[in-house]
């Protein structure tokens, strides 16, 4: 067994109505939270849940709502110059990835008062204040990652920047998946079995990382039949609690695990190559990783990885890769016709070979004609 370094700073508590019963933590942090999120259509639960425990310890907060998806530089700047002195002593990210993400380049920020956004990028010494992690969506994973990709106008891409910022505490609820509508539940779900699969190939994986991804696959299987029953009634799809709590927790778990090994590994080439799709077509993250995985995992050649391939599959359910193939395009649930043209195949390409460090945790020898290969047989003249 290969010697192997595992770190997980962040504390995780999980189960249904975590936050009431861990309150007592907010407590510790200070009197000030600036709290990051979005708006919903209907009721905030996870907001609410977190409101309370800060009413009933009398602590002060604001709430930042205006957020973007894909969070930008100039977002997360604004963001913290209007709250800086006000004197913010920790930072609550409720959401999917975007709202997290934004906290910990926030939190960045708000700890280093004389770095502007660009310095996001180009020193990785920059500490924050506390965070806390609580995901209302599961795929990325964020809570328990020290990752944080913003969204870069000035270059036209996104990016991680240079900190690795953990949150201190993660409080996974499962009620606040619930009301997921469909087509969120399935990007972000894509998402979160990428990060196992892509973590699970990586040659930055472990024996440990290894062992997790491979119990990530194995919660994934026991949702597969409640996702094909939900995605084939159009009736229950349509529903405001489409999924059943068991397989939502199922889905969180896998998101959980999913974000552990990929704070080990990072991700693989199917995530770099997912960025041109939500950047060129706006394809949202999750879907755009599920357009891409399917052919990334046939290109494999070498006998021990075609074999890790074929565990994954096997464990996540499926008899055969094609078979996971077919449920992941039934999954995507693309609402028009994304399919690119040969000059933005080679335009695509061109930009991800261009970024050396890419390839650096992939198993096999790769570079244009595979990632052309790749973006070609997932995306050119193929209807979702």
């Amino acid at each position: 067994m290969e010697n192997f370094k595992y770190f997980m700073p962040t504390e995780v508590y999980f189960g249904k109505d975590i936050i009431q019963e861990k309150k007592e933590l907010f407590k510790g942090l200070g009197k000030k939270a600036y709290i990051i999120t979005y708006k919903l259509p209907g009721r905030h639960y996870s907001l609410e849940d977190v409101q309370a425990v800060l009413d009933e310890f009398g602590i002060e907060y604001r709430i930042e709502f205006g957020i973007e998806e894909n969070p930008s530089t100039e977002t997360v700047e604004k963001a913290a110059a209007e709250v800086r002195d006000w004197g913010a002593d920790f930072i609550i990210g409720i959401g999917g990835g975007s709202p997290m993400d934004a906290a910990k380049a926030i939190g960045v920020l708000l700890k280093n008062p004389d770095k502007k956004g660009i310095d996001l990028y180009t020193d990785g010494t920059l500490e924050s204040i506390p965070i806390i992690g609580i995901p209302t969506t599961a795929g990325t994973g964020s809570e328990v990652t020290g990752f944080s990709v913003l969204t870069r106008n000035d270059l036209d891409t996104k990016q991680a920047i240079k900190s690795h910022i953990f949150p201190k505490y993660a409080f996974l609820d499962a009620k606040y998946l619930m009301e997921m509508p469909l087509r969120l539940t399935c990007a972000t779900c894509i998402d979160a079995l990428c990060h196992c699969i892509e973590s699970y190939i990586s040659t930055a994986g472990s024996e440990l990382s290894r062992s997790l991804c491979e119990i990530g696959f194995q919660y994934f299987a026991k949702s597969i039949d409640d996702m094909r029953t939900v995605i084939g009634d159009p009736e229950r799809a349509q529903s405001k609690t489409p999924y059943t709590y068991e397989t939502r927790e199922n889905h969180m778990m896998v998101s959980l695990i999913g974000g552990m090994c990929n704070a080990q590994t990072g991700t693989c080439l199917p995530h770099g190559m997912s960025y041109a799709l939500t950047h060129n077509k706006h394809i949202p993250h999750g879907l755009a990783c599920g357009l891409l995985i399917a052919e990334y995992l046939k290109t494999f050649k070498e006998p021990q990885n075609v074999a890790r391939v074929e565990k994954a599959v096997h464990l996540c359910g499926f008899k055969d890769l094609d078979e996971f193939a077919d449920f992941i395009d039934m999954m995507l649930l693309l609402k028009s016709d994304i399919t690119p043209t040969p000059e933005e195949i080679e335009e695509y390409t061109r930009e991800f070979c261009e970024q050396k460090h890419r390839f650096a945790r992939h198993p096999e020898p790769a570079g244009y004609e595979e990632v052309k290969r790749i973006y070609t047989n997932s995306l050119l003249n193929k209807k979702h």
